[in-house]
């Protein structure tokens, strides 16, 4: 590849993070794309898996993690060469290549410290203290030593006075475990009864179950005025509170402080986030005046086609919460329908002014998404609402209307990048300004985002982009080691505890200066650790270092079986990052495992249909099998898909059967605005993503192209 130039582009900063991970966001909401709102259920072998909450084999940092994690990982990180925007030079290979180092440490007595490591933590843990001992006198000078502390003084937390355990957390500080371990002690007083030693080391936390434990300290020990003032902030949540929560909120109930509005209050927060088990266990907790109607605003809820019987509601103020309630849902349902049984409820019911525009955009939000033009201009809604409208103006190709509602935006939402090549593509489609829209295009063609690579096409520009070179500064990489939190960090790396890894690099993070932000991810990339390193390069805001974002590891398989399934090997690589971020250990809640993240069942299919022996589990966390049997998926989906890698994404993200359902009546749309149409925002997201690093990797491995072929540019 020396010598040959190509162009890279990167994605725009996370929208929110996910759970799932300790002190971190999910590996898979890195490139500008928001968390799953929902998980899918399984309707093909690989739908439906949560995408971004895999979670490694070992994770609880008790024993090391399986072959593969561990620093001696071998990399096989593929150059790539981009040309200058500006002066059309090309950076040198070196530049652009993150190497390891040769050497870390230049310590002979190191591995043996590791696996003495090992033995005083099972030690600790186990509660074999002589061990312990032992192995913490040989390990006096050892970065990992107050891990070996707090396994021992947690094991024992519920027996050590509120003196020691604060002197543990002291011995303990400047690391991620003294809150940890204070936490752990904490719990202990909680758990055995001891109220007054909580209250008296009780330190404010947005812990839940802390603050419930808290609230019952309180009561028992008198203080239950303080307790119940206290209640209602941890009460009113949409879902259900944790059980340790029970004794404060029944004690609450039980002295009557649960008035009907804060009830309703819950219950129109329970029924919002569809809770529906909640919010039937709530209607008990409603008076003679307030039950009926709340059991009318669950049953409307449940089965909104209610709504249509006007006269079950009345017309008073909990007959209009209920109705209210009902046609929003109803709309989600059958938005035609809703609209007109809003226009006639608007005239026959006293709603109150916010009441009425709340419903009002609700149902013509849905309406809009139903491709119904909306009867109201977008004045005085709030930026939520008149992004849903534009949204659904655009899945349905309502381009004037759409025009009028994303120029309504918020200046800093509509300079973002999707809605000014929305809007760019409203004004060249309506004919109202094409001038206009090629210049909206324009702005954004050079932008490191899927919407930048689309609007470059559009107008015929190349993408230009020059990425941060590489340091490989080994001597910088080395120095780093003297920091304690890094040290920890690569040292808990070597012997498998990842979880624990992740905290300290996290911790890191926070205490470096930001010029050496890029030595500690080239570190972590040099230790083996890819999928830390790529989750690493996005927190610590080096999005353009894409020699880290964009490895390409394992690259001979990936060749090989492209070749063998006739794929492009940049479509596999960008599957794979999006899936796992090479991670061969990766394993999601749902049960997809290894770098493709098969799930057991598909991995047979494919194995009988290529004619080969099936797989057993373990198998799938071997480079080799994973990378050839996803391979072989991704082919049947490319020839059943007339190999639109679009709707091959989506297939591979929801299932066959839904893209089927989502491709009625879609012949000859565009395929970005397809992709808007799709109903789940997980998939969207996927797409997108996956679309954008494979314009990378094509790039990379010498097969450039643009982000999406002309067969693509439209469905069949």
């Amino acid at each position: 590849m020396a010598g040959m130039a190509w162009r890279c582009c990167w994605a725009p900063p996370p929208t929110a993070c996910c759970t799932g991970h300790p002190a971190t966001c999910s590996r898979y909401a890195l490139d500008g794309m928001s968390p799953p709102r929902t998980t899918m259920r399984r309707g093909d072998p690989v739908a439906g898996r949560p995408r971004r909450t895999w979670q490694e084999v070992s994770r609880d940092g008790t024993s090391p993690s399986p072959t593969g994690r561990g620093i001696g990982v071998v990399l096989a990180v593929v150059a790539a060469v981009c040309t200058a925007a500006d002066d059309g030079q090309s950076l040198g290979h070196d530049a652009l290549e993150v190497r390891a180092s040769p050497a870390l440490f230049d310590d002979p007595g190191l591995y043996e410290r590791r696996m003495t490591y090992r033995r005083a933590a099972y030690a600790a843990r186990a509660g074999r203290r002589s061990d312990y001992r032992e192995g913490l006198a040989e390990l006096a000078n050892y970065a990992l030593r107050p891990y070996l502390v707090f396994y021992d003084a947690r094991r024992r937390a519920s027996s050590l006075s509120a003196q020691r355990a604060r002197e543990v957390r002291a011995e303990l500080a400047g690391t991620p475990l003294q809150d940890r371990f204070f936490g752990h002690w904490m719990e202990s007083q909680a758990s055995h009864g001891r109220w007054k030693n909580y209250l008296d080391n009780y330190e404010p936390t947005y812990n839940v179950v802390a603050r419930c434990h808290y609230l019952r300290a309180l009561i028992i020990t008198g203080r239950r005025e303080e307790a119940y003032q206290q209640v209602p902030g941890l009460w009113l949540s949409p879902r259900s509170q944790p059980d340790e929560c029970d004794p404060a909120f029944q004690s609450w109930i039980k002295a009557g402080r649960l008035d009907q509005e804060t009830a309703w209050t819950r219950l129109l927060m329970a029924l919002g986030e569809n809770e529906v088990t909640l919010a039937r266990y709530l209607l008990r907790f409603f008076d003679r005046a307030n039950a009926g109607a709340a059991r009318l605003t669950y049953d409307a809820h449940v089965r909104p086609q209610l709504v249509r019987s006007l006269s079950r509601f009345a017309n008073n103020e909990l007959g209009r919460r209920a109705l209210a309630h009902g046609i929003v849902r109803y709309a989600k349902r059958d938005a035609e329908r809703a609209l007109g049984l809003w226009q006639r409820a608007r005239e026959r019911y006293d709603f109150e002014p916010g009441q009425h525009r709340s419903i009002q955009g609700q149902v013509m939000a849905e309406a809009a998404n139903a491709g119904l033009v909306p009867d109201d201009g977008p004045i005085g809604y709030s930026p939520a609402l008149l992004e849903r409208v534009a949204e659904g103006l655009i899945r349905h190709g309502k381009w004037p209307e759409a025009i009028l509602w994303i120029t309504a935006l918020p200046t800093d939402m509509a300079s973002q990048g999707r809605w000014r090549y929305w809007l760019g593509r409203a004004l060249i489609d309506s004919g109202e300004g094409e001038t206009a829209g090629r210049d909206h295009l324009a702005a954004i063609a050079s932008w490191r985002t899927f919407y930048g690579l689309l609007a470059a096409q559009d107008i015929g520009l190349e993408p230009k982009f020059l990425p941060r070179p590489a340091s490989n500064d080994h001597a910088a990489q080395r120095a780093l080691l003297t920091v304690p939190d890094v040290r920890r960090m690569v040292e808990l790396f070597a012997v498998g505890d990842t979880s624990n890894a992740v905290r300290e690099w996290q911790h890191a993070l926070k205490t470096l200066p930001e010029s050496r932000h890029q030595y500690l991810v080239e570190l972590t990339l040099a230790m083996g650790w890819i999928d830390q390193a790529i989750a690493g390069a996005w927190e610590a805001e080096l999005k353009d270092l894409v020699a880290v974002r964009f490895p390409a590891p394992y690259l001979d398989l990936y060749r090989r079986s492209a070749f063998e399934a006739n794929l492009p090997a940049g479509f596999l690589l960008a599957i794979t990052r999006r899936e796992s971020a090479f991670n061969p250990q990766a394993r999601s809640p749902a049960g997809a495992r290894g770098l493709m993240q098969l799930m057991p069942a598909t991995s047979r299919l494919i194995a009988d249909r290529i004619r080969e022996r099936r797989p057993n589990t373990d198998d799938l966390y071997r480079p080799e099998i994973n990378i050839r049997l996803g391979a072989h998926h991704l082919a049947r989906l490319m020839d059943r898909y007339g190999r639109n890698r679009a709707l091959v994404a989506a297939a591979y993200n929801a299932g066959e059967g839904r893209v089927e359902r989502w491709l009625e009546n879609a012949s000859g749309m565009s395929t970005p605005v397809w992709i808007e149409r799709i109903p789940f925002r997980e998939t969207r997201d996927y797409v997108k993503n996956v679309l954008f690093y494979d314009y990378i990797y094509r790039q990379k491995v010498g097969e450039p192209g643009p982000v999406l072929d002309v067969h693509e540019r439209n469905i069949p």
